[in-house]
């Protein structure tokens, strides 16, 4: 694999920066999280598709993100 941007490099230190969060469904910067499913969301729309989702759906968006799984 090669990369073409110039400011990539191997040898830098680590970003002091945060990382970003993510939005589990739409892929957008996620500014909030569920606390019942512990699912990332950028807005309200996401929210209500959320609550609505099945505990075995909230399982599998939690399951690509490699987060620990804790459903009540």
């Amino acid at each position: 694999i090669t990369l073409s941007c110039a400011d990539v490099n191997i040898e830098s230190p680590p970003s002091t920066q945060p990382c970003k969060r993510i939005c589990d469904v739409t892929g957008f910067e996620a500014h909030y999280v569920d606390p019942r499913t512990n699912l990332r969301y950028a807005n309200a729309h996401v929210f209500k598709t959320l609550r609505s989702l099945s505990p075995d759906q909230v399982h599998q968006y939690l399951s690509i993100r490699n987060a620990a799984v804790v459903l009540k």
